[in-house]
């Protein structure tokens, strides 16, 4: 009786995921078209790699090397989407407020705190702040002000501007 249960809700579940799937898939084909009526959407262009990145995905604005750019002056510029996903219009009306709202906290935290002494990890491009583990600490590095080390293009270690 058991095995035939068991049988029974395996069937069921095989039955029900390709439905599952084919429902999932129709609202993504959607945002689509949508981004091909706006692709105005402001991503991230990793210049090193050659590849964007849409907003509040993990690499936006995070590498070491890139620049902000509309999608569409992206592809015209021979980059390519991150992991081949072109990035939505919608997703991308919804998220403004919080990739902005990033944006500006952190330039005004930059010019505060700009006279701030960091220690640089040349090897690596990323800034460590006073009072954290690898503030003086690296093989490689230098110190200099906050400012500098922004200036010269140097990113703060996990995305933390000093204080």
């Amino acid at each position: 009786m058991r095995r035939f249960l068991v049988a029974v809700c395996l069937t069921a579940a095989l039955l029900c995921s390709p439905a599952l799937s084919f429902t999932q898939g129709q609202p993504t084909s959607a945002p689509q078209t949508d981004n091909q009526r706006n692709p105005d959407v402001k991503v991230w262009v990793n210049t090193h790699s050659g590849v964007y990145h849409c907003p509040s995905t993990r690499w936006y604005g995070v590498t070491k090397s890139g620049t902000y750019m509309t999608q569409t002056e992206a592809r015209q510029h021979g980059y390519r989407p991150a992991y081949g996903k072109v990035c939505q219009s919608g997703a991308s009306a919804a998220t403004p407020a919080t990739p902005s709202q990033q944006e500006k906290p952190a330039p005004s935290q930059a010019q505060r705190n700009s006279d701030v002494r960091v220690w640089v990890n040349t090897g690596s491009g990323v800034y460590h702040c006073p009072g954290t583990r690898w503030y003086g600490n690296t093989k490689q590095g230098k110190y200099m002000t906050q400012g500098q080390a922004q200036d010269a293009s140097y990113r703060p270690a996990y995305g933390k501007v000093c204080e």
